[in-house]
C-alpha cells in the first residue's frame, strides 16, 4: 500500500495516513497493547518506539505518538512501515479524490499556490471540496455540521451546525484542526474565522 497524504488531527500527537488500500474492510480496529497486538501492520507499526496507539478505519490509519516524540523523525518511519504491506486479500482499492500532500512537516507544503488568483466560485468549490473529505465526515459523526460562509482575502469564515454550536472543543482543537487542513492542502497562509 502506498500513502497518499498525511491529515493532522485536533490532537497534535495524532497524525492520519490515508492510504491507497483498505486497511480494514468493514467496521474499525484500535490498538494500544503492543505485547498482545496480533496485526501485522499494526504489529509492524508498533515497533517504532514512538508510536503509543493505533487506530484503522476503512483506508486510514491514525497514528498516536509519545508527546516527546518529533513528528519529522517519525512520520517517515511511519510511511515507511505501512507501505511496506499490502493491502488484505479481497480488499478494493481505496478512493482518493483529493490532491495528495507529502508527510506534514514544519514549513512543508504542498499547496495551490494560485489559489488567491482563482474566481471566488472555483475557491468556494475547492475549500468545500476539501470540508467535505476530510472534516465534514468527522463532525457528521459528532452530530454536527460545517458551514462555508465566505472567503474573503485570506480569511475563510465558517459556521458551525448541530452539536458542533454548543461544543466546547469546536471553538479550539476543531478550529485548529479545519485551520491545518486548510493550510497543508490549500494555502498556507489561509486563516479560519468561526462567525
Amino acid at each position: 500500500m502506498k500513502v497518499q497524504r498525511t491529515d493532522p488531527t485536533p490532537n497534535p500527537d495524532a497524525l492520519k495516513f490515508v492510504l491507497d488500500g483498505q486497511l480494514v474492510t468493514a467496521g474499525s480496529r484500535s490498538f494500544r497493547d503492543r505485547l498482545l497486538c496480533e496485526d501485522p501492520v499494526a504489529k509492524s507499526l508498533f515497533e517504532i518506539e514512538e508510536v503509543v496507539s493505533i487506530f484503522f478505519v476503512s483506508n486510514v490509519a491514525t497514528v498516536t505518538k509519545d508527546p516527546f516524540a518529533d513528528w519529522s523523525m517519525v512520520a517517515p518511519r511511519i510511511v515507511q512501515a505501512l507501505e511496506a504491506h499490502e493491502a488484505p486479500v479481497g480488499a478494493a482499492p481505496a478512493r482518493v479524490s483529493a490532491p495528495s500532500s507529502p508527510v506534514l512537516q514544519e514549513g512543508d507544503f504542498q499547496t495551490d499556490t494560485g489559489f488567491f488568483e482563482r474566481s471566488y466560485e472555483e475557491k468556494m468549490a475547492f475549500v468545500n471540496s476539501i470540508f467535505d473529505e476530510a472534516v465534514r465526515p468527522g463532525l457528521a459523526s459528532d452530530g454536527g455540521g460545517l458551514l462555508l460562509v465566505e472567503i474573503v482575502e485570506k480569511t475563510v469564515r465558517i459556521e458551525y451546525q448541530g452539536a458542533c454550536g454548543s461544543c466546547p472543543s469546536s471553538t479550539s482543537g476543531t478550529l485548529f484542526f479545519i485551520e491545518n487542513i486548510l493550510r497543508s492542502r490549500v494555502h498556507p497562509e489561509l486563516i479560519v474565522e468561526l462567525i
